[in-house]
């Protein structure tokens, strides 16, 4: 046994997840036995020995799930299977009603056949449910076989871990809920990549990169604007009946401008002596108009009246 290699365990066959709306498609056209097999495998990942090996007293109708027991999991370990409150009582009002035991009497005629079934079945499985699901694939319209892989009962496995990893889980529950030993296995052989939804997890990115930046840019231009406000007096001292200057290269006049106006500014308007000291000049009492006058040339010096 040293000398063995390991086992390979590459799938033989590719198999391909179901989509919801086929999910949906399959249970409406399947009998209410049926359907509630196909949902109670693609809500819990068993397998098919393992869903005809339950009973009725593995349902738990206070945890709502389904008590594995050791002797018929694959992994030959046991351990809880939640399932949602709605299927669970479905599960309970069929199985209690009889109709479990009435459909195996009538299919499970041999002795052997006899012996496999559970006391208290919770579901009917046949013995071969992949045929049972080709049957009402075919009536509802879905393929079996596509690019992606083929459909058979082991897919609604592949189905059900799918849609856990697509609903948001951590790669620990989702290894969890589908019993595995190891990620890999979970996410490299069962685990089953949609068309199109790289696409649609890059434009959730490229959302979620816009938004932060529109709200940086907001942020920067609110707090710019704080900071302008924040250095502009609120009654800035001004020059009373101001008009714009006129001159070429300059903007033209413009109504109701308020200028402000240095002392050097002043002096060199010949407003005020040069020998004035800026202490002795107040800005309120600069109060002049400016005008350009009509012979001004650009370039040359521009000779401005008082008020």
């Amino acid at each position: 046994m040293k000398t063995m290699g390991q086992f390979d365990t590459t799938p033989v066959a590719l198999r391909r997840a179901m989509t919801i709306d086929e999910i949906n498609t399959l249970l409406d056209v399947c009998p209410p036995q049926v359907s509630l097999l196909f949902e109670t495998a693609f809500l819990s990942g068993l397998r098919a020995n393992e869903l005809r090996s339950l009973s009725r007293d593995d349902l738990d109708t206070e945890m709502f799930g389904l008590h594995l027991r050791a002797e018929w999991t694959k992994n030959r370990q046991s351990g809880f299977q939640p399932l949602p409150e709605s299927l669970v009582k479905r599960l309970y009002g069929f199985s209690v009603s009889g109709k479990v035991e009435e459909i195996y009497a009538k299919c499970f005629t041999r002795q052997n056949a006899v012996k496999a079934i559970p006391d208290n079945p919770l579901l009917y499985v046949p013995t071969n449910p992949a045929r049972l699901l080709d049957v009402h694939l075919k009536k509802a319209g879905i393929p079996k076989n596509t690019p992606q892989g083929k459909l058979d009962f082991h897919a609604c496995r592949n189905s059900y871990i799918t849609l856990v990893t697509e609903s948001d889980a951590t790669l620990k529950e989702a290894q969890t809920l589908a019993r595995h030993s190891t990620p890999q296995l979970t996410m490299n052989v069962y685990g089953r990549l949609r068309e199109g939804r790289l696409s649609n997890v890059i434009e959730q990115v490229a959302e979620n990169i816009n938004t932060q930046r529109k709200s940086a840019i907001y942020v920067q231009k609110k707090t710019s604007g704080e900071n302008e406000e924040a250095v502009t007096p609120s009654t800035p001292e001004v020059l009373e009946d101001n008009t714009a200057m006129e001159v070429g290269g300059i903007e033209p006049p413009s109504e109701n401008v308020k200028v402000r106006m240095s002392t050097c500014v002043a002096r060199f308007l010949n407003l005020v002596p040069e020998s004035s000291n800026r202490r002795d000049i107040t800005r309120t009492s600069l109060s002049f108009s400016l005008a350009p006058c009509p012979e001004t040339q650009h370039g040359a010096s521009l000779p401005y009246r008082r008020s």
